[in-house]
């Protein structure tokens, strides 16, 4: 066991940092080449025969394919005997709830109603793109900016999970265009400067660096530790102490998978779950090699990824992502909510209410229906009889946070009152200079890092004048950066600051990390978002299971979950959820089932050639068709 092996491993690790990317905090190259993997008109109501015609030149010709091989556009599935005339509410009109409420009405047919309700006055959720007028130092125009995710992931290297194949799926059908910008290099701010990671980063620089020259032992005794019997836990256990368990180094965990774990989850590595949060890097652990022909998926992943990629536009769009992320281009990531909005309301049969918070939802045993009640007032204690209204449904899908769905069914479902959320501060800035930090993705900050180098809390900052699709027509040059804070910092210690104090923060920690003078004219927006990221805490999955019985015997399997407290976060996470709880829907059985199905543990894995994987790029394939 030599030296080298001890730092590929070392850099195995640390490439997790680089390699593992989440939705809620990713961006879009701007100024750099993209590739069009597909764009359509505009939106149409879901009864509608054919998708759009495409825009890219290369994809012209696949549209009349793909009305051709998509009936389910065309002719409602033939569930009218178990459906007709049935009523399903969606509660949530996030990018969940819609998708879902998307997907059932493209499904069902159009006798069933289908009700959407939206406590706030806007649909989307945490997605937000805003155009904001800019005067700073004489310099005008109008400014993009991203308030919650920034891009989605690509997966184009994963054959672990295809959600990006529902992603293509509705770029098809909505008319979207989808960009794949050049990866960019990615930092971690340790433990006062910035270090680059793999694979941009210079291996004789990396091998001098403490992040690096630290995790080498956690590397050694990975590839010990990896040659004994490993036979899979039964016990869930955080990630901070798994990845104690597989190298035998808290480096590893302190200095880069805390790092990581801020950027996607905003939470603390002593109290997420390794088994959830990890999936991909946790099975690969465990399971047997199988050979560089075959690669281990769930039978659940499998099936899905199969059905998906017989249409060879989806197969196509898959195939041409290069990069490790994707967006909308100018259009904003709010255009996918937007258009999800624009062919619902266009839908006959779908109905949303908006502005009207669901107040309770219980089930009915006289009806055996779902009851929903909605209602506006401010003091529950105070309601008044005309303020409410209750509505029965056949089916009723939550998308709405966890822990909100377990008050408003009257602690029913106690498994989800132990759930919880974390906060996040994010501050946009927008300078009128050029190139005044490093070129990249960004950076992320380890807890590691002292309180002297991070009072903020900060959690990392993002180039989005590198990595963003958003930008207007006349968006005058400059530096864009999204900076993020507090998360599970939040939980404890000092509260939030305000908005205005935030920003304030955010000039400072860049003086201090990037040498941008905190009086430098620019101009700032800052947004306070309560409870915004799910956290899979240690027995998640053990929580899920209790919460799927609870479900069935309070409301008799009538209502169903989806969403981030349950399964995979982010705004691919989104979309993949509001799939699958749809198709469980109209599927055999499906009105009587949970959306915890898939989440018991273990999952069967299956083995499957990469010759059967045609929405991923492989070598070996590559070379044979050379």
């Amino acid at each position: 066991m030599g030296r080298r092996r001890a730092e590929e491993a070392a850099m195995t690790l640390l490439s997790l940092a680089s390699a593992t990317r989440g939705c809620t905090m990713t961006k879009l190259a701007r100024g750099s080449p993209l590739s069009c993997l597909s764009s359509v008109g505009a939106s149409s109501p879901i009864s509608s025969p054919q998708r759009p015609s495409t825009g890219c030149s290369q994809y012209v010709s696949y549209a009349a394919e793909r009305a051709h091989q998509s009936p389910a556009l065309a002719n409602r599935r033939t569930y009218a005997t178990q459906t007709k005339n049935r009523h399903v509410g969606v509660v949530g009109g996030g990018l969940t709830g819609l998708t879902t409420a998307y997907y059932l009405a493209k499904q069902l047919p159009s006798t069933a109603k289908i009700t959407l309700y939206e406590g706030s006055d806007r649909l989307g959720g945490w997605i937000q793109t805003d155009r904001v007028p800019v005067d700073v130092e004489g310099v005008e125009g109008t400014v993009s900016f991203e308030r919650g995710p920034r891009t989605l992931s690509s997966n184009h290297l994963s054959t672990w999970k295809f959600d990006d194949l529902v992603l293509y799926d509705l770029a098809l059908d909505l008319g979207l265009k989808v960009f794949t910008p050049p990866d960019q290099p990615r930092y971690i701010y340790y433990p006062d400067h910035l270090v680059t990671l793999p694979p941009v980063g210079s291996f004789a620089d990396l091998c001098r660096e403490p992040l690096f020259l630290q995790s080498i032992w956690g590397g050694l005794g990975f590839l010990l530790r990896r040659m004994r019997s490993r036979a899979v836990p039964i016990k869930d256990m955080s990630v901070s102490e798994w990845l104690y368990e597989i190298s035998g180094s808290r480096a590893v965990a302190e200095n880069v998978a805390s790092a990581m774990i801020h950027g996607i989850y905003g939470g603390d590595i002593d109290k997420l779950s390794a088994r959830s949060v990890f999936d991909r890097f946790y099975w690969a652990y465990y399971l047997p090699s199988m050979g560089s022909d075959l690669r281990q998926m769930t039978m659940r992943e499998q099936t899905f990824m199969s059905e998906l990629s017989q249409d060879p536009q989806i197969r196509r769009m898959a195939l041409r992502a290069r990069g490790a992320l994707l967006h909308f281009g100018k259009a904003g990531m709010d255009s996918l909510p937007k258009a999800l909005t624009d062919v619902l309301e266009a839908t006959p049969n779908v109905e949303i209410k908006k502005g009207i918070p669901v107040r309770d939802i219980s089930y009915n045993t006289e009806t055996d229906k779902v009851d929903i009640t909605t209602g506006n007032w401010a003091d529950e204690e105070q309601q008044h009889l005309e303020n409410r209204t209750t509505i029965p449904h056949d089916r009723v899908i939550s998308t709405i946070a966890s822990q909100d769905l377990s008050r408003i069914t009257a602690s029913k479902l106690p498994s989800l009152a132990e759930t919880h959320s974390v906060s996040i501060m994010t501050v946009n800035m927008w300078y009128p200079k050029k190139h005044m930090k490093p070129p990249g993705f960004g950076y992320l900050i380890p807890r590691s890092v002292s309180r002297e180098h991070n009072t903020e809390r900060a959690l990392g900052v993002f180039y989005d004048s590198d990595v963003s699709g958003a930008a207007s027509p006349d968006e005058p040059e400059g530096t864009k950066l999204f900076i993020l804070m507090g998360g599970h910092y939040y939980d404890s210690g000092a509260p939030p600051p305000s908005e205005s104090d935030a920003i304030e923060q955010a000039k400072s920690l860049l003086e201090r990390h990037l040498g941008i003078p905190a009086d430098t004219p620019c101009f700032a927006l800052s947004r306070f978002a309560k409870e915004c990221i799910p956290q899979h805490f240690v027995g998640h999955n053990d929580r899920m299971m209790q919460a799927d019985q609870q479900l069935r015997d309070e409301f008799h399997g009538k209502l169903a979950v989806a969403g981030g407290s349950y399964s995979k976060i982010g705004a691919m996470g989104a979309i993949r959820a509001g799939y699958d709880v749809a198709k469980q829907t109209v599927g055999e059985g499906g009105w009587y089932t949970t959306g915890l199905e898939s989440l018991e543990f273990p999952e069967p894995f299956v083995g499957v050639p990469i010759s059967k994987i045609p929405v991923r790029r492989f070598r070996q394939l590559e070379r044979h068709r050379g």
